[in-house]
C-alpha cells in the first residue's frame, strides 16, 4: 500500500512539475509574440537593395513595398495583421494581400499562420483602413495549410521558417509549388524570403543564393 501511495506521489509531483514547466513556456511565448506584434507593424520597402543590386551589377530584387497593420479581429486571434505588398515599378499593383495570425503555444512555440482572400478586392489598400476588416468572417478567408511559420529569438532579432514539404503555394505561370518562406525581423529591418519548387525540387520562384527581400522601415 506505501509503495502505490508512493508511486502515486511521485507521479503527482511530475505531472505538477510539468505543468509548471509548460505555464513558464508557455509565457515566454506570450511574451514573445507580444514584442513580434509592437515591432511588426510599419510602412517598408526594398529601395535600397534594388539600387544596391544595379550598381554591384547583379540580378536585382524587384522594388516593392510591404504595409503591414495591426487588425482587430478577436475571434479569429488576439494578433492578427494585414500586409500588402506593393510593386514599385509599376505603380498600383498589388503584389501580395496576405492576413497573419500569431499564436503561443504551450510547449514554447510562437506559430504564424497565413491566410489569403477568397475577394482581395474586397480588401485591397486596407492598410489605409483597418477598420474594414471589422466584417472580416471566417469565409473571407483560406488557410495556406501545412504553411505555418515557426518563430523563435536569436540574438536581437527574430526569425521564423516553415517546413517546405508541407506548404504548397499556387502560382498563376507554374501551378502548385513547394514553398519555403523564411522572415527575419529587428529594429527597422523585416527580411522575407518565399522560394517555389516543383514537386521534382527544381527552383522556379526565388533566387537560392540571394533569397531574401531586404526591407527598411519608412523607406520610400
Amino acid at each position: 500500500m506505501e509503495l502505490k501511495r508512493a508511486v502515486a506521489m511521485a507521479i503527482t509531483v511530475a505531472a505538477c512539475l510539468a505543468s509548471v514547466g509548460c505555464g513558464s513556456e508557455l509565457k515566454k511565448a506570450q511574451v514573445t509574440v507580444a514584442q513580434i506584434a509592437d515591432l511588426l507593424p510599419g510602412h517598408y520597402t526594398n529601395t535600397a537593395q534594388a539600387e544596391a543590386d544595379t550598381k554591384a551589377g547583379r540580378t536585382k530584387h524587384e522594388p516593392k513595398s510591404i504595409d503591414i497593420v495591426r487588425l482587430s479581429l478577436p475571434l479569429l486571434s488576439s494578433y492578427a495583421f494585414y500586409a500588402q505588398e506593393n510593386s514599385l515599378e509599376e505603380m498600383g499593383q498589388i503584389l501580395s494581400q496576405r492576413l497573419y495570425t500569431f499564436e503561443a503555444v504551450k510547449d514554447g512555440t510562437v506559430v504564424q499562420r497565413l491566410y489569403t482572400f477568397a475577394q482581395p478586392a474586397r480588401w485591397r489598400n486596407g492598410q489605409n483602413n483597418p477598420s474594414v476588416f471589422t466584417g472580416v468572417m471566417f469565409k473571407d478567408t483560406m488557410a495556406l495549410a501545412g504553411c505555418d511559420l515557426v518563430w523563435k529569438k536569436e540574438g536581437e532579432k527574430f526569425v521564423a521558417s516553415n517546413s517546405r514539404e508541407t506548404c504548397r503555394v499556387t502560382s498563376a505561370a507554374v501551378g502548385a509549388l513547394r514553398t519555403e518562406m523564411k522572415v527575419e525581423l529587428s529594429g527597422d529591418e523585416l527580411s522575407m524570403a518565399e522560394l517555389g519548387y516543383t514537386a521534382g525540387g527544381k527552383l522556379v520562384q526565388g533566387d537560392a543564393n540571394d533569397p531574401f527581400y531586404r526591407f527598411e522601415r519608412g523607406g520610400q
